[in-house]
C-alpha cells in the first residue's frame, strides 16, 4: 500500500514499526530514552513513510507543529506523573508529541522555557507556573504570557493546578475547599488544637490551601493562633522539620493538616520517632492523595484529588483553541474528595493503592 503525504501519520509509523505511539513520540522527541534496537526500527519506519518530509510539509500548510509543552516546577514530584499521562494518552489521540520541561520553581527559568518553546513554534503550553500572583513583578509576566497567548500565531497556555491570570483558560482544583473539608473533618472528630504545615505561599495553591485551614477554624468558632502555621516546601524534609518545630512550641497539639502528602508524611516520620501516637495523640492530614499515602503506616487521610482528568481536562481546553473556539476564557475547578485512611481513624480499613 503507498501512503500518500497527506495520510501519513504518527500511528502510521508506529504500526509500521510495530512499537506503540508513544515510543514514536519518545523516539522522535527524544523525552524518554528507547533501547537501540526500537529506536532503529522507528527511524527505519519514518524514512520509508517519508514521514519527516510529511511534518514539515503539513507545518509549513497549517502553521502548527503538532507539539506541546508541560511545564512544571519539579520532575520528581509525585503529584505529576498520572496528570502527565493522562496529557500524553489524549495528546497520542490527536497525533501531538509532549515534551516536558523543569522550571525548579524559579520563575526566571520558567520565562525562558516559554521562550524557548515560542521560538520552536509549539502550539500550546500546559502551565504549572511557579510565578507569585502577588509580587509586583509578575503583572509583566503576565502581560508577557497574555501577548503569547492571544497574538495572530498564538501558542496557547493552558494553566494547571492555578489560575494566575482571569484571561488564560485553566484546570484547577478547589483547594480552599478541600482543606476546609479536612480540617472540619478533624473538628468534627473532637480535635481542637489543630496545626497547619503549609504549602509555599509563592503557589497559589499554597495560599489557598491556607486560608481553607484558617476560614475553616474560625467558622468552627476555633481561634486562629500563628505559631501553629508553618510553612513547608513540599517535600518530606520540610514536614519533618516543620513537625519539629510545632512541637517545640510547647502548644498542645492534637491534631495536623499538611498542604500536600509528601510534608504529611515527613510529619509522621518526626512524630514516630518521638513515639508519639498516630491519630490517639496527633491525627494527621495530607492534601493530593498520592501513591505513597495509602502505603505507609499509619496509612494518610487525605484529599484526593483527581489528576488524570485535571490533565485529560487540560488537553480538551487546548484543543478548543486550535480548533478556532473564540469565546470567552475558561476555568474548570475540580474538587477534592476526603479520603478516610489510619492517621485520623485506626479502625478504618484502608486498601493500598496498587494503581502505580
Amino acid at each position: 500500500m503507498i501512503l500518500t503525504e497527506k495520510s501519513v501519520g504518527i500511528k502510521d509509523v508506529a504500526r509500521h514499526a510495530g512499537v506503540s505511539i508513544s515510543t514514536v513520540s519518545n523516539v522522535l522527541n527524544g523525552t524518554r530514552p528507547v533501547s537501540l534496537a526500537l529506536t532503529k526500527r522507528v527511524m527505519k519506519a519514518v524514512k520509508e513513510l517519508n514521514y519527516e518530509t510529511n511534518l514539515v510539509g503539513r507545518q509549513l500548510k497549517t502553521g502548527k507543529s503538532q507539539q506541546i509543552a508541560v511545564v512544571i516546577p519539579s520532575i520528581t514530584s509525585i503529584f505529576f506523573p498520572n496528570l502527565l499521562k493522562s496529557i500524553q494518552v489524549a495528546a497520542d489521540k490527536e497525533d501531538y508529541t509532549v515534551s516536558i520541561f523543569n522550571t525548579k520553581g524559579d520563575i526566571n527559568q520558567e520565562r525562558r522555557v516559554i521562550n524557548l518553546l515560542r521560538s520552536r513554534n509549539y502550539d500550546g503550553v500546559m502551565l504549572s507556573s511557579c510565578a507569585d500572583v502577588d509580587q509586583i513583578e509578575t503583572a509583566e509576566y503576565l502581560d508577557f504570557l497574555h501577548a503569547i497567548n492571544f497574538s495572530s500565531q498564538p501558542m496557547h497556555i493552558i494553566c494547571l493546578e492555578a489560575a494566575i491570570s482571569p484571561k488564560l483558560d485553566a484546570v484547577v482544583v478547589n483547594d480552599l475547599e478541600g482543606t476546609m473539608k479536612a480540617t472540619n473533618y478533624l473538628i468534627e472528630s473532637g480535635r481542637r488544637n489543630i496545626a497547619h504545615i503549609a504549602a509555599p505561599n509563592q503557589y497559589m495553591m499554597g495560599k489557598n490551601r491556607r486560608s481553607g485551614f484558617i476560614s475553616s477554624l474560625l467558622l468552627k468558632g476555633l481561634s486562629v493562633d500563628d505559631h501553629l502555621i508553618v510553612e513547608g516546601r513540599y517535600t518530606c524534609e520540610s514536614g519533618y522539620e516543620a513537625m519539629k518545630q510545632l512541637l517545640n512550641t510547647g502548644r498542645t497539639i492534637d491534631a495536623v493538616v499538611a498542604g500536600n502528602d509528601q510534608m504529611a508524611i515527613g510529619a509522621i516520620n518526626y512524630l514516630k520517632q518521638q513515639q508519639i501516637r498516630i491519630p490517639e495523640d496527633i491525627a494527621v492530614v495530607g492534601f493530593n492523595d498520592n501513591t505513597p499515602a495509602s502505603l505507609i503506616s499509619p496509612s494518610l487521610t487525605t484529599i484526593h484529588i483527581p489528576k488524570e482528568e485535571m490533565g485529560a481536562q487540560a488537553f480538551e481546553l487546548f484543543m478548543r483553541r486550535v480548533n478556532n473556539d473564540q469565546s470567552a476564557r475558561m476555568m474548570i475547578c475540580l474538587e477534592g474528595e476526603l479520603i478516610i485512611r489510619n492517621s485520623t481513624d485506626p479502625s478504618v480499613k484502608a486498601e493500598w493503592d496498587m494503581n502505580w
